[in-house]
């Protein structure tokens, strides 16, 4: 598993490499493209396919929605229902290219996206998501995996910053039924079917208490060891 995330994440930065001597005016064109190409599925799918919501009302104002990164595009169809019931969050989202593609389907459901950077920048943009998420009504969403795994390995981060707020946090999780699976990527992504029947669970876990940070892996096994 290590070498193959290894040789993705060489072939990422490739791609990467290419696209930086693409004009500027050129990528952006071709991300619009590509977003919209995104976007218009996404309607087909909650047009055509039954998609039901079991515990939506668990996503309240002040609270932290916490999803695998597998269902990151599964999210847009949620955020597309939040928005019809003029809800929005906010959506921790990578700084690497592919996050634009994602800020901009976010930014579309009305929901703010949160670029997290690497490297130096990350201590300081740490510190000012502390003091955004402690802000009254603010809802922060994010791969609890994510962005690069392990598959289903929660990391601290949103526990870490729901407890500092001493916000209660709504798990997220897509059932496998109408998904079409990409197996050999490290988070399995997985991409809804139009004609199908979806079912999208909310399930409140509450607050976060410090001894449950402590002992963080005995807490995220208890959460999620039996998670499908």
């Amino acid at each position: 598993m290590a070498g193959e995330r290894t040789k993705e994440g060489r072939n990422g930065l490739k791609i990467q490499r290419v696209a930086e001597h693409v004009p500027k005016f050129l990528r952006r064109g071709t991300q619009h493209l590509v977003v919209a190409i995104w976007r218009f599925y996404v309607g087909v799918v909650a047009r055509t396919s039954k998609v039901e919501y079991d515990g939506l009302e668990e996503i309240k104002s002040n609270r932290m929605l916490g999803f695998w990164h597998e269902d990151s595009y599964c999210m847009q169809l949620l955020l597309r229902e939040l928005q019809k019931r003029k809800k929005s969050v906010c959506v921790i989202v990578t700084s690497e290219r592919r996050g634009d593609y994602i800020a901009e389907m976010v930014s579309h459901y009305g929901s703010v996206p949160m670029r997290l950077p690497d490297g130096m920048k990350m201590r300081s943009f740490l510190s000012d998501l502390k003091e955004e998420s402690k802000k009254e009504a603010l809802s922060l969403a994010a791969a609890m995996d994510g962005p690069s795994g392990p598959y289903r390995k929660p990391k601290r981060l949103l526990f870490m910053l729901a407890h500092e707020a001493k916000k209660e946090i709504v798990y997220v999780r897509y059932e496998k039924k109408g998904m079409l699976t990409m197996p050999w990527r490290w988070d399995k992504y997985r991409v809804p079917l139009p004609f199908s029947k979806l079912k999208c669970r909310m399930e409140y876990f509450g607050e976060i208490e410090q001894s449950e940070l402590r002992n963080f892996a005995e807490y995220t096994e208890r959460r999620f060891g039996d998670a499908d």
